[in-house]
């Protein structure tokens, strides 16, 4: 029996490339190699990467990108292109996904609770942004860039002299920024893995205790977290985290692996994003997720490619 040809696309041209190189290390490291012959595919802003997908098409792309040309949809629709099977979900569902505003305010609709929340271009006068924070989600708010990941361009701001700051910081990171009300609580994330329309499966909740205020980007990669697994919650908070996961994957017509990340205030649970592509390291959150139902790394990867190809 052949081995299916797996690229592992690699690297990208967003602020989380270093992130994705390392991502595509473990994962070219864990495929079973009698089964799959795997190449590293770098992604850069040259494009030649496109060229090297066309000579030697593989199976399946195995995409290990972060962030903005990515997990935003505009990857996909190149691999949909070239009619090349790849891991994750499809261009549209992709696209929303990584757009926090819109996203946000579909799933409220739908019956999520989602922060309050207000967003700005850099068009908007500071002054009269600013009196609008106050007057609709106050103080301390979170202020982020709409399309970015791993925390990237985030602030808690506990008052008006921290919000110029954070407003710059996030303006940083994209042309469309949004701030929400800071919720206190237990920092929530669960998996889902299948493709929308079959069976799905929601991966067992961690419950994440950053060592500072939140789970920024030094929480997230260099060990200053504390991720529990499953989550010191009840049966009751587990299961309606699960279901919020999947009604987020299921809404947004996600395939393959999503994670969605929430806060418990101990009377609610609100909804705050969606990654559309987790972290695939041996130490990110989802694998570790997996382990907890039995799952090891290897097989973790595999059911991935597996619903890339069906």
């Amino acid at each position: 029996m052949s081995k299916l040809k797996i690229a592992v696309l690699a690297g990208g041209i967003s602020n989380e490339r270093e992130v994705s190189l390392n991502t595509a290390e473990q994962i070219v490291t864990n495929l079973p190699s009698d089964k799959y012959e795997v190449n590293k595919v770098e992604v850069n802003a040259d494009l030649n990467w496109i060229e090297e997908l066309k000579q030697n098409k593989p199976d399946v792309a195995f995409i290990a990108l972060h962030g903005k040309f990515g997990e935003d949809g505009r990857t996909q629709a190149v691999l949909e292109y070239l009619g090349i099977k790849y891991t994750g979900s499809g261009v549209l569902a992709s696209a929303f996904g990584m757009d926090k505003i819109r996203c946000s305010g579909f799933l409220s609709e739908s019956g999520l609770n989602i922060p309050k929340m207000v967003s700005f271009s850099k068009a908007v006068d500071f002054e009269k942004a600013l009196l609008e924070v106050k007057g609709k989600v106050s103080f301390p708010c979170v202020v982020k860039p709409n399309e970015s990941g791993s925390s990237v361009g985030v602030t808690i701001c506990q008052s008006e002299d921290d919000f110029k700051e954070g407003w710059e910081k996030a303006f940083k990171e994209d042309s469309l920024i949004l701030v929400e009300e800071y919720i206190k609580g237990k920092e929530l994330t669960s998996g889902v893995l299948g493709n929308t329309g079959s069976e799905l499966l929601a991966l067992p909740p961690i419950e994440i205790v950053p060592h500072k205020q939140f789970f920024d980007y030094a929480a997230k990669y260099q060990k200053e977290s504390d991720e529990i697994c499953p989550a010191r919650i009840s049966e009751e908070l587990t299961k309606e985290v699960q279901e919020a996961s999947v009604l987020a994957h299921k809404l947004l017509g996600c395939r393959g692996l999503t994670r969605s990340d929430f806060i418990s205030d101990g009377t609610k649970l609100y909804f705050l994003e969606i990654n559309t592509l987790p972290g695939q390291t041996k130490e990110s959150l989802c694998p570790k997720e997996a382990a907890a139902i039995g799952l090891s790394f290897p097989e973790f990867l595999e059911k991935q490619i597996q619903l890339a190809l069906e």
